[in-house]
């Protein structure tokens, strides 16, 4: 072999290791180029997997709100039924008892007054957001004023009228009415410190 046919083989060696070295370069460029790639859907995924939890949540808060304002206005609506027999049923017989005059005409105007606070709220039930909360609002107001008109025209005269009396009546229709006044009447002050905090309708208590 020539001493020529020598140096080309050396110079070949160190030019095919040369180009080695820059394939592999290469290669390692695109595998760092992969796992850019897969991080950045990896991160897509967790991103569109947090925003799918987020609406979750806001949607079963919503749901959760909803329920709440339904139980509410069910609270309510019994409560007004509640009111309106508690004027017929128990505040008439009391009257009768203790031999006083039943003003029918005026138990009649508050119990119609009720009546229509129930309708209020029955129709409430299909109708949301703050619509609903605001009109709730009002028959809660209404309510607590007709308990407040009742209580001042209706009860405060059956009791002062009983107090005045020397032989007292032992009428069974006047403690039960008394009873479920302010059973009745517990039942408003929870239901309105529930959402609006308010009301106090403590002073309508029979003591």
């Amino acid at each position: 072999m020539s001493e020529q046919d020598t140096e080309t083989k050396e110079n070949a060696g160190p030019e095919g290791s040369s180009e080695d070295t820059a394939e592999e370069k290469e290669e390692k460029e695109v595998d760092h180029l992969s796992d850019l790639s897969e991080l950045e859907k990896i991160k897509l995924e967790l991103q569109k997997e947090k925003e799918k939890a987020t609406k979750e949540l806001a949607e079963g808060e919503e749901e959760e709100e909803d329920l709440r304002e339904v139980d509410y206005l069910q609270k309510l609506i019994t409560l007004s039924v509640k009111f309106d027999h508690h004027v017929g049923m128990y505040l008439m017989p009391a009257y009768i008892d203790c031999g006083l005059k039943y003003d029918h005409r005026l138990a009649e105007s508050y119990t119609v007054q009720i009546t229509t606070i129930q309708s209020f709220l029955r129709l409430l039930e299909k109708v949301d957001g703050v619509t609903r909360e605001e009109v709730t609002k009002q028959c809660i107001l209404n309510l607590r004023n007709i308990i407040q008109l009742v209580f001042k025209n209706m009860v405060k005269p059956l009791y002062r009228e009983v107090g005045l009396m020397k032989k007292k009546p032992k009428s069974e229709s006047l403690d039960n009415f008394k009873q479920n006044w302010n059973e009745r009447l517990d039942e408003l002050q929870k239901t309105c410190n529930f959402e609006y905090q308010i009301l106090d309708v403590k002073g309508f208590l029979i003591r």
